[in-house]
């Protein structure tokens, strides 16, 4: 009886160390993580809300347009897998200030493009400026949270996007409508404006983030041992890691998903880079402002869904059906909105696809890093962000070029619908591999 006592004291003291240690993890970590991702997706998409005066200002076509918004991604592949193995090798917190410093002073000279070769030649070196910057903090996080609570923490990160959107888009509205200091368009001033949070921050990041529990102070050598024995036992069940981060490249689990993700990525930042033209192409009068406020309703809508898909998922540890769920229900969306004319019915369009482009993104990480882990994990994450993230160059870009061809967006619509219906029957059938 008295053992019986003792065990079930033991398993109380565990109990309590664990919620302890995720509590301090998330209010120590997620919060400034949060505002740095927000920081690099405003920074990233914000060309779509200076394209509402941009475009007119420089001339510039839809397939043009497309371009400066897709470029980015070729930057974003060649640098992704280098720069993550650079991040294992000297540490998150020098290499992610390194990429927050770079990338913000790329996107500052930005606002002084003067025609569209410009715009591409600075687009493109943003993205190289912030490839490793994504798979760099999904990384990060796996020396944190174990693989149960991995995506209720992923989609507390990804709340990011959402404060992006609700925060950035009404802004970058205000300032396009508002300030015209020294004869600079507004649109030059949102993105300058915008670029200098990302110097601050990365210098902050020397001082406020540490590259692993054994570093920190705020963590009691109990709840730092239980940080080390979950990841011990995860790293022991995991598939064994490769040496040569080349050979982790041709796993051919890795390049499913990376493909997968192709298709999934092609019709979020399809969607997302003409997101203010559409809305702007429904009511030809709204103002900037009343349409970087229209975005914040998707917005929110798709971060709740968010929310509770990872809450669910890490709940009933099923992660594939979580994230194909979601995604047919944007594929939906695309389709009901390539048919509707309607302003009011196509924004609960916007809606629905708004659930796949927030609602998938916590869970999709936790599949990979379920099999994957140490070098292997740091690799596999930047290999199936890069290639995926090639969806980001053609998606926009494709979108363009039928906007100009046909003259209306439902041609680059059905294309997004279709390409979701693709990730989401690629992902239903992927198979993870079994540890032998």
């Amino acid at each position: 009886m008295s053992q019986i006592i003792s065990q079930k004291n033991n398993l109380q003291a565990m109990t309590q160390i664990e919620e302890s240690t995720l509590k301090k993890m998330r209010w120590r970590l997620i919060p400034f993580l949060l505002i740095l991702y927000a920081i690099a997706y405003l920074d990233r998409t914000n060309i779509s809300y200076a394209a509402l005066q941009m475009n007119g200002e420089l001339k510039i076509t839809g397939s043009q347009f497309g371009m400066v918004a897709s470029i980015f991604f070729i930057g974003y592949f060649i640098f992704e897998v280098p720069s993550n193995v650079a991040l294992h090798k000297f540490g998150a917190r020098k290499w992610i200030a390194r990429i927050l410093i770079s990338w913000g002073l790329v996107a500052f000279l930005t606002a002084f493009a003067t025609g569209i070769y410009h715009l591409y030649i600075l687009r493109f070196l943003l993205g190289a400026a912030e490839a490793g910057f994504f798979p760099g903090i999904a990384f990060y996080l796996t020396y944190w949270f174990p693989r149960r609570h991995r995506a209720g923490a992923m989609a507390t990160f990804f709340l990011a996007q959402i404060v992006c959107n609700c925060l950035g888009a009404p802004l970058s509205g205000i300032i396009m409508d508002n300030i015209h200091w020294l004869g600079f368009s507004g649109w030059r001033w949102m993105i300058l404006l915008e670029a200098v949070p990302a110097i601050l921050l990365g210098i902050a990041t020397f001082f406020v983030l540490n590259d692993s529990p054994q570093d920190v102070k705020w963590l009691s050598s109990e709840e730092k041992s239980w940080v080390k024995d979950e990841l011990e036992i995860e790293a022991a069940n995991s598939t064994p890691p490769q040496v040569h981060w080349w050979k982790i490249l041709g796993d051919k689990h890795i390049l499913y998903l990376a493909i997968t993700y192709v298709w999934i990525v092609m019709a979020i930042y399809g969607i997302t880079f003409w997101m203010p033209t559409l809305i702007k192409g429904f009511q030809a009068h709204f103002s900037n402002t009343v349409i970087g406020f229209l975005v914040v309703i998707p917005t929110v809508v798709g971060g709740i869904a968010m929310l509770i898909n990872g809450w669910h998922s890490d709940k009933t540890m099923e992660r594939k059906w979580h994230v194909v769920t979601v995604i047919l229900i944007g594929a939906v969306g695309m389709f009901l909105l390539s048919i509707t004319t309607n302003t009011w019915l196509s924004m609960l369009w916007l809606c629905l696809i708004s659930v796949a482009a927030y609602g998938y993104i916590a869970v999709w990480w936790t599949i990979p890093t379920a099999f994957l882990s140490g070098l292997s994990a740091a690799v596999g994450l930047a290999a199936i962000n890069s290639v995926g993230n090639l969806g980001g160059f053609f998606g926009p870009w494709i979108v363009g070029m039928l906007v100009d061809w046909t003259g209306t967006p439902r041609a680059g619509l059905l294309f997004l619908c279709a390409s979701f219906v693709v990730g989401a029957v690629m992902l239903a059938s992927f198979r993870p591999p079994v540890k032998q």
